[in-house]
């Protein structure tokens, strides 16, 4: 007999994760060798590499040396690729080639101040494992100074850095500074991560109110891992709760949807 392990949650380490639907079939191609997971612990995410089936046998030890070399690898990789996500779906690939590296153009650009070189180079330090500390302490330089210029990316993904304390020291206030940042700036993967923040209660006081509003506000413009989060925290909501959060959401968003009072004109 064989069996596939599922891999470890790339966000929050855990090792629950189960199979997860592809959202289309161009997301399916886009990913060939590929499978989606939602680690059971944070509700994450993300996309990694099919693991391979291990046979029940017991390997021989050349075999099993290969073995643990390649899991440290693919971990190595998960961590590298949960950092560098947030600006697009949220989503995890171990596929790290995914990442065109900087040009020499790209890195004088950042020098002369331009915040999306910036965001570029730090997102590419994060992927630099051979560095250690180094790449890490690189990466928040650069990301620090794209977020000092108005990148939210960048205050998104200093955010999840200090959350998850790799290449930083962890500090949740930290975290709660540039992810708040960036959702106030309109980003929507920085909206989902402030929700998550107020339902775990990291860096902010626990509440589940607060986080619906923020999924639901990511959710209203698209953002597909919003409305999965948001659906998620709904089912523990009472009524009352569900009705203040909506309400909640619709005052903050401003909805122009909203019908006048008054008879419904006709054509």
């Amino acid at each position: 007999m064989s069996a596939r392990a599922a891999p470890c949650c790339p966000e929050c380490g855990a090792s629950r994760c189960r199979e997860s639907r592809w959202r289309s079939h161009e997301e399916k191609l886009s990913h060939p060798g590929g499978q989606p997971y939602r680690c059971l612990a944070c509700s994450h995410r993300f996309i990694a590499a099919l693991p391979v089936r291990n046979s029940m046998r017991t390997p021989r030890t050349g075999s099993l040396a290969t073995l643990v070399a390649a899991v440290l690898l693919a971990g190595i990789g998960l961590v590298a690729a949960a950092l560098l996500t947030g600006e697009d779906n949220g989503e995890a690939s171990v596929a790290a080639e995914q990442e065109a590296p900087p040009t020499s153009s790209t890195l004088e650009a950042a020098k002369a101040g331009d915040p999306e070189a910036q965001y570029r180079i730090g997102r590419a330090a994060l992927l630099d494992t051979s560095h250690g500390k180094a790449a890490g302490a690189e990466a928040v330089h650069w990301l620090s100074r794209a977020a000092a210029s108005g990148h939210s990316g960048a205050m998104l993904q200093l955010g999840k850095l200090y959350r998850s304390g790799v290449g930083v020291p962890q500090n949740y206030a930290y975290a709660e500074k540039w992810v708040r940042a960036s959702a106030n700036a309109g980003n929507t993967d920085g909206m989902v991560e402030l929700g998550r923040l107020y339902r775990s209660g990291l860096g902010v006081e626990q509440n589940a109110i607060t986080a619906y509003v923020w999924f639901n506000r990511a959710a209203a413009q698209m953002n597909m891992d919003g409305v999965h989060e948001r659906d998620s925290i709904a089912l523990k909501l009472s009524a009352d709760e569900l009705k203040a959060a909506q309400a909640e959401s619709v005052a903050a968003e401003g909805d122009p949807a909203l019908p006048l009072s008054g008879p419904i004109a006709r054509d």
